[in-house]
């Protein structure tokens, strides 16, 4: 069975045999690991950056975002492709079109004079990646126990997101989906890099890659709709 270039069941043997630590005490094989994840993972940030500036005045993005269906069929379709099938092209397909498919609702803001509020979303989605990044690389504290309630609250805002949108159309539901949202993705930033830290190689580097994106993607989408709302009163 061939392996995806980068990732070397070697080193995840290697790694798996050590104790799992805390601090910043890592081995060799980890710091490898982990370079690989964010150099994806920071590659993927400029494709998306890229093709969000492509799609805002694009009339495909324009069309695809219109209809949720199409949407979420382009979006959710990627993502699993480049999970079962991990590597720099699956990454950056995925990647670029939820990048693609953002630039419609940044035209809106930019078009409307509000560019600081994309801004904003981003300069605070990058202080609280680079938080939650740090404090988990750093802190003795297991976060493992969270797993299971991050995925009931994901549950509950992807069931909450979808009735929202197809039937009660409440601003009120939409702020609580938005700030519960925001809660929960840097919650999940937390706990997916300590797993990262503490099981290298169990993933590939890119699905890893892909996994922080979508976390950090739909973070910045939160805080979007949540500055939008605030600039609205």
């Amino acid at each position: 069975m061939n392996h995806q270039q980068g990732f070397d069941p070697r080193q995840q043997a290697q790694t798996a045999r050590m104790p799992r630590g805390v601090g910043l005490d890592l081995s060799a094989s980890t710091v490898e690991y982990l370079q690989q994840v964010y150099a994806y993972l920071g590659a993927s940030m400029l494709l998306a950056v890229a093709a969000g500036y492509v799609g805002m005045d694009s009339p495909l993005a324009m069309m695809a975002r219109q209809s949720l269906l199409i949407s979420l069929v382009v979006m959710i379709g990627t993502m699993m492709l480049a999970f079962w099938k991990p590597g720099a092209p699956t990454l950056f397909l995925a990647t670029g079109s939820w990048g693609f498919l953002a630039g419609p609702i940044i035209g809106m803001y930019v078009n409307a004079g509000a560019a600081g509020i994309v801004g904003q979303a981003a300069f605070l989605t990058g202080a609280i990646f680079v938080g939650m990044t740090a404090y988990a690389m750093t802190t003795k504290k297991d976060f493992s126990f969270m797993g299971g309630m991050l995925f009931a609250g994901l549950i509950v805002i992807i069931v909450g997101g979808l009735v929202n949108a197809f039937f009660l159309k409440s601003p009120a539901m939409t702020f609580a989906i938005s700030a519960g949202g925001a809660l929960l993705m840097s919650g999940f930033l937390l706990y997916e890099t300590q797993q990262l830290k503490q099981a290298p190689w169990a993933m590939h580097p890119a699905a890893a890659a892909v996994s922080l994106f979508t976390t950090i993607y739909n973070l910045f989408m939160m805080l979007l709709s949540l500055l939008g709302m605030g600039r609205d009163e």
